[in-house]
């Protein structure tokens, strides 16, 4: 593990038991589980992946179909602009392409 990857992860996980302490105290109210958790299981591996290899097919997906299935399990109806969306980020993608011609 880097160095830096160190530091951010250091970094997480005091934020996380700050957050965990002031929920015990009473002080806010926060819950690990919530509506969605478990879409974090894929954005958090996509968002690694961009940071490391940049922007690619694969980890582009991951994310968009991870923050969908976020917004659908908070009440966000968005069934109707998810595909006009992808078809408009796959779109800006190939103009941003580079060729090798």
């Amino acid at each position: 593990m880097k160095r830096n990857d160190k530091k951010v992860l250091g970094i997480i996980l005091v934020l996380i038991g700050i957050v965990l302490l002031l929920n015990r105290i009473g002080v806010i109210t926060a819950d690990i589980f919530f509506a969605g958790w478990w879409t974090l299981l894929l954005i958090i591996p996509a968002v690694v992946s961009m940071s490391r290899q940049g922007i690619t097919f694969g980890n582009g997906i991951l994310f968009a179909v991870g923050i969908y299935f976020l917004l659908e399990a908070n009440g966000w109806n968005v069934k109707g602009f998810f595909v006009p969306t992808m078809i408009v980020v796959f779109g800006v993608a190939l103009l941003l392409k580079k060729t090798s011609i």
